[in-house]
């Protein structure tokens, strides 16, 4: 059997190749011929596939793209709490000025400019949390990868 993506030979029951690191437990990852010399991992080019000698990791990428959408997501969600705190801070800083009736329309005021920024900041924390299991979940794949591959 070989590799659908490189066309390299894999033995039955691995689950990535050895040359290019593809999953191979997939539909469609094993091939029962190797691949043609011009349609191997060159994507379509007749030049052949570089290969470093070593299986290529297959969480590395997935991993990067996780970390990138995590750090978005923080500065979104870091974004959300300077406007909360800036309106809160306008508020107790103009409150001691005010008569009691003016500020207690004042606070009102503050908790309605909140109301629409509290959902947002409960929204953001819940997708960073559950991006942040994936990424848990990813980062252990690969350390039982590397481990199969005698590298961990």
């Amino acid at each position: 059997m070989f590799c659908a993506q490189c066309g390299g030979h894999v033995t039955d029951g691995e689950h990535f190749c050895s040359n290019c690191g593809a999953e191979l437990q997939v539909p469609g990852a094993v091939a029962q011929q190797p691949a043609s010399s011009g349609a191997r991992a060159t994507g379509g080019s007749n030049r052949p596939a570089r290969t470093t000698g070593r299986p290529q990791d297959p969480y590395k990428d997935q991993i990067q793209e996780l970390r990138l959408q995590i750090r978005q997501l923080k500065l979104d969600l870091k974004q959300i709490n300077n406007t909360m705190n800036k309106t809160r801070s306008h508020y107790n800083q103009s409150a001691a000025f005010l008569p009691w009736k003016i500020r207690e329309g004042s606070k009102w005021f503050e908790d309605f400019r909140l109301m629409g920024k509290q959902p947002q900041k409960e929204q953001l924390q819940n997708e960073i949390a559950g991006l942040q299991q994936q990424l848990l979940g990813l980062e252990q794949s690969q350390i039982d990868w590397k481990r199969q591959q005698g590298r961990g």
